[in-house]
């Protein structure tokens, strides 16, 4: 009995690290697609930006 409960919280532990490795990565996925999308407009706001200096006429 005690070694099916041994095998039986072993698989749960398993499964519980497949499930943190399945979030991570998830997560990750969201941190990298997010910084890109924050470095695009960021550029785009820095060209806005020299294109404003460019424009004033001393």
């Amino acid at each position: 009995m005690k070694k099916t409960v041994a095998k039986a919280n072993e698989k749960r532990r398993g499964s519980i690290f497949v499930e943190y490795l399945l979030l991570l990565t998830i997560v990750g996925i969201g941190v990298l697609v997010g910084l890109a999308t924050v470095r695009v407009a960021l550029v785009n706001e820095l060209n806005d930006l020299a294109n404003a200096i460019n424009a004033i006429n001393i």
